[in-house]
């Protein structure tokens, strides 16, 4: 039941989703890549590989780190 409840309050943020329960406020609009309550999925690697090669291009370094950490996720999930 709790997976259930949990599948019906995400929200879509275009490269996962948000996870936090509705009953917890959240404030920050772009920190969510880091948050706890992000979560992705393969269908999202695109997405996710656009990004980490615009922060390539701009020199951002801990973004790029993250992204890839993100679809070193994705891929290990994949072997799983």
């Amino acid at each position: 039941m709790r997976r259930l409840r949990a599948d019906l309050h995400q929200r879509d943020l275009g490269n996962g989703y948000c996870t936090r329960p509705p009953e917890l406020d959240c404030s920050f609009e772009s920190v969510c890549e880091t948050c706890t309550f992000f979560q992705t999925t393969s269908e999202l690697a695109p997405t996710l590989r656009r990004q980490r090669d615009h922060a390539v291009e701009r020199d951002q370094l801990a973004r790029v780190d993250l992204f890839n950490l993100l679809l070193e996720r994705i891929a290990e999930e994949k072997i799983a």
